[in-house]
C-alpha cells in the first residue's frame, strides 16, 4: 500500500489543511501536476515517503525540529487508492504505447514532465507510476483523479524505523540522541 507524509493537526477535518487529504489548491509546480486537478503523490513505501521530506537534509543532522512543518508534527498515514487505472512508466510496453520517452519522464523540468501526465489523464488514467527522483529502487504513485481512503497517521520521531532507515538512505545524522 502506498504512503505519504504530512504536517499533521489531529482535530484537523477531512480535507482541511493538516489532514490526510490535504492537497493544497495552489498546486501546480509538480513534476506531474494536471492543470485544473488536484494531484496527489504517493510513495509505495514508508520509507521512500519519509525520504521525500527529508531529502533537503541530506549530508546535515538533525534533530526533531526537522520533523516540523509548519508548527506542526509530520506524520507518516498508508493510503488506499480506490480502483485506479495507472499506467505504470515502468513497463516498456506502457512507454511504448504512449510514445513516452524516459529520459523525459526523468527530467526535472516541468515544461516536459507535466505534458505527459496530461495525456495520460486525457487517455483515461488515473494516475501513474514511476521511479523516484531520490532512487531507482523507489516508485512513486501520481493519482489525478480518484478516491483515496487514508489510514490513521502515525506521528514521526527520530526513532520512528522509516525515519531511521530514510536518514540512513540519504546521509543524514541525528543531532544529539534520539531519544524523544
Amino acid at each position: 500500500m502506498p504512503f505519504r507524509v504530512f504536517p499533521w493537526d489531529p482535530a484537523a477535518k477531512p480535507g482541511e489543511p493538516f489532514s490526510p487529504s490535504y492537497i493544497n489548491p495552489q498546486q501546480g509546480a509538480g513534476r506531474f501536476d494536471v492543470a485544473g486537478k488536484l494531484v496527489v503523490y504517493l510513495a509505495e513505501s514508508a520509507v521512500h515517503a519519509v525520504a521525500e521530506k527529508l531529502q533537503r537534509f541530506r549530508g546535515q543532522r538533525i534533530d526533531k525540529k526537522e520533523l516540523l512543518e509548519s508548527r506542526k508534527t509530520l506524520a507518516l498515514v498508508e493510503c488506499e487508492p480506490k480502483n485506479l487505472k495507472l499506467a505504470d512508466l515502468c513497463d516498456p510496453a506502457v512507454l511504448l504505447k504512449h510514445d513516452v520517452r524516459p529520459d523525459v519522464l526523468a527530467s526535472r523540468d516541468v515544461t516536459k514532465t507535466q505534458p505527459v501526465a496530461a495525456v495520460l489523464s486525457r487517455a483515461g488514467y488515473a494516475g501513474l507510476r514511476w521511479w523516484s527522483a531520490l532512487s531507482g529502487d523507489w516508485h512513486t504513485i501520481v493519482v489525478f483523479e480518484g478516491a483515496i481512503d487514508y489510514g490513521t497517521p502515525e506521528p514521526l520521531t527520530l526513532s520512528h524505523r522509516a525515519v531511521k532507515d530514510a536518514s540512513e538512505a540519504l546521509g543524514i545524522q541525528y543531532s544529539g540522541s534520539i531519544r524523544e
